[in-house]
């Protein structure tokens, strides 16, 4: 949801980036987004395979291992990606800047 909201504020919110920037985050905001969605689709997946009630207790533990992980693993490759996009931007202005 966070996400959703992410990609509408750069698409429609007057921000002082420069275009590649806003483009660079929008494809983060895009992995987190069908990131978190994938988790929810192994959800409805795995409801399907439920035979009984017996099987409730073990679909909730397993998917809350299975969210947990991908949202650990979405979070982790975000990360990563908007610290590279804020070294990129730091070295290219303080190459720009002249002392």
């Amino acid at each position: 949801m966070l996400a959703a909201l992410a990609l509408l504020i750069i698409k429609y919110a007057p921000l002082k980036m420069v275009q590649t920037t806003k483009n660079q985050f929008k494809k983060i905001y895009l992995v987190v987004l069908f990131g978190h969605l994938s988790a929810y689709i192994g959800l409805l997946i795995k409801a399907f395979f439920i035979d009984g009630v017996e099987d409730i207790p073990t679909f909730i533990v397993s998917h809350l291992v299975l969210h947990h992980i991908l949202c650990a693993l979405v979070a982790g490759v975000t990360t990563f990606m908007a610290l590279r996009i804020f070294i990129a931007k730091r070295s290219h202005n303080s190459a720009t800047i002249k002392h």
